[in-house]
This record gives C-alpha cells, structure tokens and sequence, in this order.
C-alpha cells in the first residue's frame, strides 16, 4: 500500500502546470553601477548584470529613470532563453543632464515569476 501511495504522489508532478508560477523567481545581480555612485556626463554608464534562474530567463527589461519624472533615459529589453544571463555593456550618456538616476533591472522566467532590483546613482558635470 506504501508504495502506491509514494508512487501516486511523485506522479503529481507530471500534471502540474509547467507555465504557472511556481514561487522561484530569477536570482539579479547588479554588479554595475553600486548604489549611490556618481559617473560624470561624459563616461557611458557601465552596466554589469548577471540574473539566474532554474526556468529558463524568458525577459530582461532594464529601465534607467531619472528622479524628476521625465521619461526613461534607457528602455531596453532582452529575450535571452536561458538559465544563465551575463549583461556587460556601457550606455552613452549624452542624454543624462547632472542629476540622480535609478537602474530598474526586471527579470521575468518560462513561469512568469517576476523579480526587479533597483540601483540608485549620479551623474555630475
């Protein structure tokens, strides 16, 4: 009876629904830039983000917004299907004016587990 039972139960995953949200959402690392850093208007911003996740990454959106509500400096997103993203790149800051600026980096996996980091950072003449 014992066994049936063990063998009924490990059954269940063969039913479950592989596109559900299962709880594990996509592990983000923002390596690039640390928080409160400052660049100045003529470096490009570094972006340094490394995001895992046993489901495969089906979306990364990174957003770069300023602090005075005006429109995303940076709205880029990606479809990279794997478990595994390595982002290493430097965006042009001729649009940036002086002032404070938040890195959003949205991760979102094959079951629709969504994970966000925020980094706060400066840009100075």
């Amino acid at each position: 009876m014992f066994c049936a039972t063990a063998m009924l139960s490990s059954c269940e995953d063969i039913f479950e629904d592989s596109k559900a949200p299962d709880g594990s959402k996509p592990d983000i690392k923002i390596l690039s830039p640390t928080s409160n850093r400052s660049f100045s208007t003529d470096q490009g911003l570094p972006l340094q983000v490394t995001v895992v996740d046993k489901d495969d990454i089906k979306e990364l959106l990174v957003l770069v917004k300023g602090s005075q509500g005006e429109l995303d400096f940076v709205r880029f997103s990606l479809q990279p299907n794997k478990k595994v993203l390595e982002l290493d790149t430097v965006v042009a800051q001729n649009s940036f004016i002086p002032g404070t600026y938040t890195l959003e980096i949205s991760a979102k996996d094959g079951r629709s587990n969504l994970a966000t980091k925020e980094v706060v950072f400066k840009i100075n003449n």
